[in-house]
């Protein structure tokens, strides 16, 4: 039985809401070259569940930090983990962080849900103003943001984070890459 087969049947089990499962879908995407790369996300996105992204991607905390990875037995960098958590769903998002900023749409950060994903600038002082560091938005109660990531500091791995003062000076933006997300908040407004 592989993992991905396992984790489906369990999470069938465990989630006791409507449409919580995700269908995977045998249509593939097209990578569209443009100035900057943009990505076109397959319909795929359309039926995953934050709930299960996330279920996945709290199964690979603990996951050692490891820089220009993306395979869970070795380590991930933090785009190596938001990437291998949405191919995971069969969603086609790109493996560099900064092409994250090309991907989704815009979300103001009061607005931000979870399985959003969230960009900050790097920490490396010859390239203060690019993407550097990207995450998974865990939760959002108004007063704290919390997101999933694989960070090089003192965690070193897969963690979840509070948006301290120090990720709130490096905060570019979120973009929403779930349909889901889109369909709850337009409910909640």
């Amino acid at each position: 039985m592989t993992r991905s087969f396992a984790l489906t049947i369990l999470l069938l089990v465990c989630v006791v809401f409507a449409g919580a499962s995700h269908a995977r879908k045998t249509r593939h995407s097209h990578r569209v070259r443009v100035k900057a790369p943009v990505f076109i996300l397959n319909s795929n996105t359309d039926t995953i569940s934050s709930y299960n992204l996330l279920y996945f991607a709290q199964s690979l905390i603990g996951t050692p930090y490891r820089e220009a990875s993306s395979d869970p037995s070795h380590g991930f960098d933090c785009s190596g983990f938001v990437s291998y958590v949405f191919k995971s769903f069969d969603a086609n998002v790109p493996r560099s962080s900064g092409d994250y900023a090309n991907l989704g749409r815009k979300i103001k950060i009061e607005d931000a849900m979870p399985g959003d994903v969230i960009l900050f600038r790097g920490t490396k002082s010859h390239h203060p103003h690019s993407i550097g560091h990207v995450g998974i938005v865990y939760s959002n109660d108004g007063n704290e943001l919390r997101f999933i990531h694989s960070t090089s500091g003192k965690e070193y791995g897969v963690t979840i984070s509070s948006m301290d003062d120090s990720y709130k000076r490096r905060f570019v933006k979120v973009v929403r890459l779930l349909k889901q997300n889109d369909a709850f908040y337009a409910q909640l407004n």
